[in-house]
């Protein structure tokens, strides 16, 4: 009897140790990617008014880049912002959101159109 209680109590200990060790690794980084956002919208009259949206939406998490487009002919205008960021490993990480880039444009009155994007390599 003393035996099987000693026996138990060793296979108890090294479950335990491998639980508890597996608790403990580290999760993965996700990989890094780069994604590019092409946002058009109407009700801006001038180039100069479509750059002052570049300081509010490189305040947006992970926005790396902020490149406006002005067509006065086609009565439009597009903002083209790249983000880089990892992708998402949990549920309470915090990541570039398309809607923050959206009440942006509506704060300012515009009118949205369309948006588009697509992920580009990392150089």
């Amino acid at each position: 009897m003393n035996r099987i209680i000693t026996l138990f109590s060793v296979l108890f200990f090294f479950a335990f140790a491998f639980k508890t060790s597996a608790q403990t690794t580290k999760k993965p980084e996700g990989k890094t990617v780069k994604t590019v956002y092409y946002y058009q919208f109407e009700g801006a009259k001038s180039l100069e008014e479509v750059n002052a949206l570049g300081k509010e939406i490189l305040a947006l998490k992970n926005v790396t880049e902020f490149k406006p487009v002005f067509k006065p002919e086609r009565n439009f205008a597009q903002v083209i912002v790249v983000v880089t960021e990892k992708t998402r490993t949990s549920e309470g990480e915090v990541l570039f959101e398309i809607t923050d880039l959206k009440q942006v444009l509506v704060r300012k009155g515009y009118r949205n159109l369309e948006y588009t994007s697509e992920e580009v390599p990392l150089q």
